[in-house]
């Protein structure tokens, strides 16, 4: 038998960088950081995300839960 068997099931969730990319209509560069600011993610989504290999390797473990004491 495998001891693979007889360990515990376990959730990982991990943080991984991206950057994400925004266009922004404005008459400054001032009033579109403004916007970004104020709807970032609320009224205005990224046109772009850009991940690599290494931002999924260098992603950190924030929390570990044991799905057999559930």
């Amino acid at each position: 038998m495998s001891i693979k068997k007889y360990l515990p099931k376990r959730q990982y969730t991990f943080s991984v960088s991206a950057t994400l990319e925004y266009n922004i209509e404005a008459t400054s560069e001032e009033e579109a950081r403004k916007i970004l600011v104020n709807k970032g993610g609320l009224d205005i989504s990224y046109d772009e995300i850009y991940l690599d290999e290494n931002d999924y390797k260098m992603a950190e473990c924030i929390e570990e839960i044991d799905l057999d004491d559930n």
